[in-house]
């Protein structure tokens, strides 16, 4: 019984590795990962990648390696494995500010999050709001979403407090045409 448990779990976590390795090859993945990372990187400073899962893990190293200080956090308490150690917290994005009530961040990364958790007009406009009060002035905010999960989030009250721009060679926005998700890259007022 023991040697199939083993063989059980192992199973497991190949085909876990094979999901990741699917996930990371998305065409909007390529683009944070080759373009968005990088630049992040070079800027260094500090960093909250908000939403943890496996497939997040291998890009806080990259972050990192040039100077940045990497903060992680997701709602679900067994996200923890995934964050960055320690320096993770468990808390909701639309009460991130009093996650991390002490910290201001010179970078806020928020892919799927919003239409995965933070779904409603509402929900977005508060995520968007307590991002803005732990992003330092001028600060970027990485925002990535889904056409087919939410209407588009810089429609809400809270978004006036950003100022789309370009950044690492990228438009204000990106969207792709083999998947829903779009980037928009913003700086805070």
């Amino acid at each position: 019984m023991t040697g199939k448990t083993a063989l059980s779990r192992l199973f497991r976590r190949l085909a876990g590795r094979d999901r990741i390795d699917d996930i990371r090859a998305l065409p909007d993945r390529r683009v944070l990962i080759e373009t968005y990372i990088p630049a992040l990187a070079r800027i260094g400073g500090r960093v909250l990648w908000i939403g943890c899962r496996a497939y997040t893990r291998q890009d806080y190293p990259a972050l990192a390696r040039h100077g940045a200080e990497v903060w992680t956090t997701d709602i679900d308490p067994k996200a923890v494995r995934w964050g960055q150690p320690g320096r993770h917290r468990t808390g909701d994005v639309c009460a991130i500010d009093q996650v991390f009530a002490e910290q201001t961040f010179d970078a806020v990364v928020c892919n799927g999050v919003l239409g995965f958790g933070a779904d409603t007009p509402q929900m977005q406009d508060q995520a968007l709001a307590a991002m803005g009060r732990v992003l330092r002035p001028g600060g970027l905010l990485l925002l990535g979403w889904n056409t087919d999960k939410i209407d588009d989030p810089l429609t809400v009250p809270a978004a006036a407090a950003y100022k789309p721009a370009p950044f690492a060679g990228q438009p204000p926005r990106v969207r792709f045409d083999a998947v829903t998700h779009v980037y928009d890259t913003l700086h805070r007022l």
